[in-house]
């Protein structure tokens, strides 16, 4: 458990006295800082890592519970409620994502990320499977199932990578963009 007492202590804390004098108020980060040899540079970065994975394990606690408290795919509400999960997930990942391709990266970090895509793609697919199923959500499943990229897939029917990744994400499509990735799916499924 973490001691929150404040960088000053009252009196007789803190001090072999008891006179009530300052703790050590400067920060660790602080103190680090200190600590490094004439001309070392701390970068903002030092230290991310934990809090980065803090943060994305109590994101994931909740989505983890909100996923198990889904009813069952075929219930009229499901891909509503999935679709709220499906984007903080995207948003989750798409943090991750960055904080891994930093030079800085702990493997933590990599772990974090990994798990997020698990659940993403555990619920797409339990989506995919949904009466109403998006046209995203139906590609995503036939890709990964296929164990194709978003460029491989979206070369495949002649559409550009972003687009087909915006259109997995949700974002509405023309008619000859659905055209062509229902080819595709149909393919994939074939």
């Amino acid at each position: 458990m973490t001691d929150n007492k404040p960088a000053t202590a009252a009196a007789g804390e803190g001090t072999a006295s008891g006179e009530g004098a300052p703790v050590d108020a400067q920060p660790d980060h602080a103190k680090s800082a200190a600590a490094l040899p004439t001309g070392a540079r701390q970068t903002l970065d030092d230290g991310e890592a934990p809090a980065i994975v803090g943060a994305a394990d109590a994101a994931m606690y909740m989505f983890v519970a909100a996923i198990e408290g889904l009813p069952d795919h075929k219930d009229g509400t499901f891909l509503k409620r999935a679709d709220v999960i499906l984007n903080g997930l995207r948003k989750l990942e798409a943090s991750l994502s960055l904080a891994a391709g930093r030079s800085r990266a702990t493997p933590s970090v990599v772990v974090a990320l990994s798990q997020t895509r698990r659940h993403y793609k555990e619920l797409m697919q339990r989506a995919a499977t949904a009466p109403g199923a998006t046209l995203g959500q139906r590609i995503y499943t036939a890709r990964r199932i296929a164990d194709l990229s978003v460029e491989e897939a979206a070369n495949g029917v002649g559409l550009r990578a972003d687009l087909l990744a915006a259109i997995e994400a949700g974002e509405p499509t023309t008619q000859d963009e659905a055209n062509k990735v229902k080819a595709l799916i149909a393919a994939l499924d074939g």
